[in-house]
């Protein structure tokens, strides 16, 4: 889960050149679209992506059978859909927070929304929650709906903390909401989580590392190679532990940043400080 940077490409004129390539099987088939999706990319851009406020213009099914077939398959028109796909494989994923993305998510799906399948605003760099997540979009309650990483300024603040109960070799591991309910995002944010993040292989994820910190606690922090003081100092290191990830990833939603979290919480740092304080301890041997 990450807030990026909104594309900066020009797709009115884009879609204008797309229309007229007479090389292409969709012509001469677009060029009547022309205004309509361009006055529909304005619009989507001026209400934020917002799904209950974009106005989806119907366009024939040949039409949409075109434009998913040109995100499939880009000509030279829409080559930034290449580069989209290219340039962020290697980051966090805006929408899970999973060390990857690879693919490009439809925020608005292309079935339900033809008429934004070849939008880069539309476009969304995702990892394999893209599937998962299908074309959910909207929840059954006021507010729920999954959050757009180009427009929401939410997805910047820390939203996600991992929980861990029933502490040693093998704790109950979930998520937790780190806003409250008077966020006034809180609906959409909670349904964004239970939809597409929990979905995900991150409990999993979180899980594996919580085993590496018991086993060996500086595999996980490097700082915890050392027997440690106090609980203070505790958390002092793990603060600055999940600000450095947040610089290195980008955002404070991602995996790692999420479980660092999970060991702020106070009764989990009480448990850590115990483990550190056990007389005798061996430096970095396990935390049982």
């Amino acid at each position: 889960m990450n807030k990026v940077q909104s594309p900066l490409y020009d797709d009115s004129t884009a879609f204008g050149s797309l229309s007229k390539n007479k090389r292409l099987g969709s012509y001469p088939q677009l060029q009547p679209l022309v205004g309509t999706v361009q006055a529909s990319y304005a619009q989507y851009a001026a209400v934020n992506g917002a799904p209950t406020l974009v106005q989806n213009q119907p366009i024939s099914e040949a039409a949409a059978a075109f434009l998913k077939g040109h995100y499939a398959s880009p000509p030279a028109a829409l080559a930034h859909i290449t580069k989209m796909r290219e340039s962020t494989e290697h980051l966090l994923c805006p929408m899970c927070g999973s060390m990857h993305s690879g693919t490009l998510d439809h925020y608005l799906p292309k079935n339900g929304f033809p008429i934004f399948s070849v939008f880069s605003k539309n476009l969304v760099p995702a990892c394999k929650c893209n599937s998962k997540r299908n074309e959910t979009l909207l929840g059954a309650n006021p507010g729920e709906r999954v959050l757009h990483p180009y427009f929401d300024d939410c997805l910047g603040e820390r939203l996600v903390s991992a929980r861990f109960e029933d502490l040693g070799a093998v704790p109950k591991v979930s998520l937790v909401l780190m806003v409250s309910n008077a966020h006034p995002s809180h609906s959409a944010i909670s349904f964004h989580v239970r939809s597409i993040v929990q979905r995900s292989a991150v409990v999993r994820y979180l899980a594996d590392r919580w085993s590496s910190l018991f086993l060996k606690p500086s595999r996980v922090v490097r700082a915890f190679a050392e027997n440690i003081a106090t609980q203070v100092e505790i958390q002092a290191l793990l603060e600055e532990e999940r600000a450095a990830l947040d610089d290195v990833h980008k955002g404070k939603n991602n995996w790692n940043s999420i479980f660092v979290s999970g060991l702020l919480d106070p009764i989990v740092l009480a448990w850590l400080a115990a483990r550190f304080a056990v007389p005798g301890r061996v430096p970095d041997s396990p935390l049982g």
